[in-house]
C-alpha cells in the first residue's frame, strides 16, 4: 500500500509539473502575441503618419511656390509698365489718341 501511495504521489507531482509547464508556455505565447500586436499597431500608425508627412510636405511646397508668385506680383504693383499691361490686356483700356484694332479670323 505504501508503494501505491508513493506511486500516486509521484504521478501527482508529474501531473502538476506538466500543468505548470503548460501554464508557463501559454503565458509566454500570450506575451509574445501581445508584443506582436503592439508592434503591428505601432507599425501601421508610423506608416500612416509618414504618409501624412509626405502629403503635407507636397502641400507646403505648393504653398511656398504660390507665395513666391504672389510676392513677385506684389513687387510689380507699383511698376508703371505692369499697370499699363494689366490695363491694356485685362481691362481693354487704351491711352488717349490710340485706336483699338480687333483682328477677326476669316473662314
Amino acid at each position: 500500500m505504501y508503494r501505491n501511495w508513493q506511486s500516486r504521489v509521484e504521478q501527482e507531482r508529474t501531473h502538476t509539473k506538466k500543468i505548470g509547464r503548460r501554464a508557463v508556455f501559454g503565458l509566454i505565447i500570450a506575451v509574445f502575441l501581445l508584443l506582436v500586436s503592439i508592434y503591428a499597431i505601432r507599425f501601421v500608425t508610423i506608416s500612416r503618419l509618414q504618409q501624412q508627412v509626405a502629403t503635407l510636405t507636397v502641400k507646403e511646397q505648393g504653398a511656398l511656390d504660390e507665395q513666391v508668385a504672389l510676392r513677385a506680383r506684389l513687387a510689380k504693383k507699383d511698376d508703371p509698365h505692369a499697370i499699363e499691361d494689366v490695363a491694356r490686356e485685362k481691362l481693354g483700356l487704351m491711352k488717349p489718341g490710340e485706336q483699338l484694332i480687333i483682328f477677326v479670323k476669316g473662314d
